[in-house]
């Protein structure tokens, strides 16, 4: 070791030089490959050129005035809400972005490439997908993006991420697709997310998610906020679809079966002979709604919905979703064991009193179940038990099993309700992800639910 140690301290040096041999006359070789990486630089940076000039920072508008303007100039961090979009049409200056970064807000002031400033209004927003179109007015020439097919990408694929993350404007950012079709994160009712490695920051959001030619398969959502190198982003397709219906109808419209479902166990699956994760199982119908027209019933399979296999809950609501109300499908089920095929004429999906959920941590401000409730008249007394619901969370398990708003809870895990905090004393002692066996009325019929506590 002694004498192999000095040895290489003495080979760095000369290496070094013999590499460099800038003054010695010693001629430097191209590595293998490096024309290729000079093409890889070169389309990266013509990509860069192509789509920053479509990319914007959007934030709240603000009024001005004159403690405004000096609040801002005390303040010069990243405003509120404050996030990315991309110009989907040029001619008539229609932007897509994320319904988060314009939550609350009619009027949007929108940064160009180049940092010209504009007022823009909301179109529409999507909250199911958190998606949103910003219009602007159009007095300059403007730089839109072209969508590639989402549905053809693989995992491994190079993208690009532009944004303006942490008010850092046209920032560009590169990796690779690290998976495709991800759901149950949380972020959203629908879900079918992009996940990437290239880099997402706060101030990302609404920000194109780019291939390497330059085409949106995707708009920058969400980050785990505990991890590195996870962030996600809604596929282009259903951008597309999405941001269509909004400029159309200034509303997205869905299509609402009128059940509550869960996974199919494995004893079930054993029982009727379905391979373990396929169908979902209906535990409640709710009266009125198209599945109880049909003839649906608690305990049938659903194994297929026009003709698309269904193997998760999310899934479902996901293709029950992007069916237009009013239509008619045709559901395959296992009912006692036996096959059946039954047409539903499906409804439009119910959005009243309904509220999103943080993206950060979609359960941090709500309640355990995922709904919030109220006295069933006025205030609880002994003559009239119960609590209604007065919100369900979207997203939540709730939410999925068909809760609505003005159904009344008269009893938990067997224990009848007579006030508020005997119902959160109750729900305080169940663990986070054990079942909670609801008793619940609607329209004067009583019903029972199993719910899972989810914080």
């Amino acid at each position: 070791m002694s004498t192999r140690f000095p040895l290489r301290l003495f080979a760095l040096p000369v290496a070094f030089a013999l590499f460099l041999g800038l003054g010695q006359g010693i001629a430097w070789a191209e590595p293998k490959g490096f024309n290729l990486l000079e093409e890889l630089e070169q389309a990266l940076v013509s990509l860069a050129d192509k789509v920053r000039p479509a990319v914007v920072s959007l934030s709240p508008y603000v009024p001005p005035s004159p403690s405004i303007r000096k609040q801002d100039s005390l303040n010069k961090g990243r405003p509120n809400n404050a996030g990315a979009g991309v110009i989907i049409d040029a001619e008539n200056g229609y932007i897509a972005t994320n319904s988060h970064v314009v939550r609350s807000s009619d009027k949007i002031q929108v940064t160009l490439f180049g940092g010209k400033k504009v007022v823009g209004h909301v179109v529409g927003t999507d909250d199911d997908t958190d998606l949103a179109v910003v219009k602007i007015p159009v007095e300059s020439s403007l730089t839109s993006v072209q969508f590639g097919d989402s549905s053809a990408l693989r995992v491994g694929q190079m993208v690009v991420a532009v944004g303006n993350p942490y008010g850092l404007s046209e920032t560009m950012t590169m990796g690779i697709i690290s998976g495709l079709n991800r759901e149950n994160v949380n972020l959203s009712r629908y879900e079918d997310f992009i996940q990437t490695d290239a880099s997402i920051n706060p101030g990302n959001s609404g920000g194109p998610l780019l291939n390497i030619r330059g085409e949106v398969i995707g708009i920058n959502t969400a980050i785990i906020n505990y991890a590195q190198n996870i962030g996600f982003s809604i596929p282009a397709n259903i951008v597309k679809r999405i941001t269509t219906q909004l400029l159309e109808n200034g509303e997205v419209r869905r299509g609402w079966l009128g059940v509550g479902i869960e996974v199919v166990k494995p004893e079930l699956a054993a029982k009727v002979d379905v391979p373990e994760g396929n169908g979902v199982l209906i535990n409640s119908v709710f009266e009125g709604d198209p599945a109880e027209r049909a003839g649906l019933r608690v305990g049938d399979i659903i194994l297929k919905i026009g003709g698309v296999a269904v193997n998760s809950p999310t899934r479902m609501i996901r293709i029950i979703g992007v069916i237009s109300p009013g239509q008619t499908i045709q559901l395959d089920i296992l009912r006692d064991g036996k096959p059946q095929t039954i047409p539903v004429k499906l409804d439009n999906y119910p959005k009243k009193n309904s509220k999103q959920a943080s993206l950060s941590n979609p359960h941090e401000k709500f309640p355990a179940l995922g709904i919030e409730l109220e006295p069933a008249s006025g205030e609880i007394d002994n003559s009239d038990k119960g609590l209604v619901i007065k919100e369900v969370i979207i997203g939540s398990v709730a939410e999925s099993k068909g809760l609505k708003p003005g159904d009344k809870i008269l009893a938990v895990n067997g224990d009848s309700i007579m006030s508020h905090t005997q119902y959160e004393n109750i729900i305080g002692k169940i663990q986070q992800g054990a079942s909670v066996f609801l008793l619940l009325t609607r329209n004067e019929k009583k019903f029972h639910l199993t719910l899972v506590r989810e914080n």
